[in-house]
């Protein structure tokens, strides 16, 4: 049933092709949707760009309430205004606003499409949040070209989809309180919006739509990594999430992975630094030694010991996260002092929880269809329909 506009004020601001329709109605803007997810595709920006192809409108938020209808938008720059949010040379008083495509339209944001629709808010620091309200599946399509390679078998592609469908209920369920449920980074998952789209990526999402995982009548979640080198971890080590399916499996498949063995040179005086940024207040570092490992050979402790004779206990996990994840490729690595350098020389690459990518790879090389794969790396868990789940 079409719903009836009161307009308030009509206008046409000189070089934008745009008119105003004031209206004191509220859109029911999850009509027809499926399960969305709200995805932070910047926070505390300066200024972003922004263009639309096609139809589209501004709306307040709370409330919800038009404040424009655009036919369209050249790449613009968005600003933060003194009281609101300036899309280029329009205004709007209030410090959250809702950009609502219409049909057939398009959303780039920095050069990137998106599907869905953008929220644009106005942070205490005048700084801007850009968040993606998208649908799960869509989400889920702006995914898997960054977290697997579209050329794998298909197999490990439909496994990496529903781990990744999987992990983003299991985000929405915990941020429901949150202004978004997921960062588009490696600290959530890689997403690109519908850029990032690949014809057999979108096809595994497609032969696995709806699909997630569940254990105790739960969402799982789904952690997955690149490669675990023999053994997936206890996510009791990381998080302190207690489940059997994340307690670790023995994994034989991943021994061909480029990234099984790794090794990377450090001077010390940066990784020193490093630690000092996070409140340590080390001296010059003469040694650091792995204290404990715990059952998947990964390390649980380090001691650090300066050249004064200082000694510091720290965690593996806040070691790799302090120096970085990428370049600490995993917890599970020898240290070798070099005067003032030292080498680690490590296996596996990620935190090692959940699904092991390239032992998937090679699974699915195998023969394992991608609920076999799945049932492997998260031991006791149903693949069923989030629809008939009720999620």
């Amino acid at each position: 049933m079409a719903k009836k506009i009161k307009i308030i004020s009509l206008s046409l601001p000189y070089l934008m092709p745009v008119f105003l329709l004031l209206a004191v109605f509220k859109i029911d803007v999850d009509a027809g949707r499926g399960q969305n997810i709200r995805v932070a595709i910047l926070t505390d920006a300066k200024e972003f760009h922004l263009s639309v192809r096609g139809n589209f409108k501004v709306v307040s938020l709370p409330g919800e309430k038009v404040l424009s209808t655009w036919y369209s938008l050249p790449r613009s720059v968005i600003t933060s205004a003194e009281n609101g949010i300036k899309i280029a040379k329009q205004e709007y008083p209030v410090a959250r606003i809702k950009i609502i495509p219409q049909k057939d339209s398009s959303i780039n944001v920095d050069n990137r499409r998106y599907r869905g629709e953008i929220d644009i808010i106005q942070n205490a620091n005048k700084s801007l949040t850009v968040i993606n309200t998208v649908d799960v599946e869509d989400y889920v399509r702006g995914i898997l070209y960054h977290e697997i390679s579209h050329r794998w078998p298909l197999e490990a592609i439909k496994a990496q989809a529903v781990a990744a469908r999987t992990y983003a209920f299991y985000r929405i369920k915990n941020n429901k309180k949150n202004l978004f449920d997921v960062t588009d980074d490696i600290y959530s998952q890689v997403y690109g919006g519908s850029t990032s789209e690949r014809y057999r990526t979108n096809l595994a999402v497609e032969r696995t739509k709806g699909l997630v995982m569940i254990y105790n009548n739960d969402v799982l979640p789904a952690y997955y990594h690149a490669t675990c080198a023999g053994m997936t971890e206890d996510a009791v080590q990381l998080w302190k999430t207690n489940l059997a399916p994340l307690k670790g499996v023995v994994c034989s498949f991943c021994a061909n992975s480029p990234h099984f063995r790794w090794k990377k040179n450090f001077r010390s005086k940066d990784v020193q630094d490093k630690l000092n940024a996070k409140g340590y207040l080390l001296g010059l570092i003469k040694e650091i030694i792995v204290e404990k490992r715990n059952k998947s050979d990964r390390i649980e402790t380090l001691k650090i010991v300066t050249r004064d004779n200082q000694e510091v206990v720290i965690s593996g996990k806040d070691f790799r996260d302090i120096i970085g994840p990428n370049l600490v490729r995993s917890n599970n690595y020898a240290v070798f002092m070099k005067g003032y350098y030292f080498d680690l020389i490590g296996k596996g690459w990620g935190h090692g929880v959940g699904l092991c990518q390239w032992g998937a790879k090679e699974m699915a090389h195998e023969r394992y269809l991608f609920e076999e794969i799945l049932k492997f790396y998260y031991p006791g868990v149903k693949i069923v329909s989030y629809e008939a789940k009720g999620f």
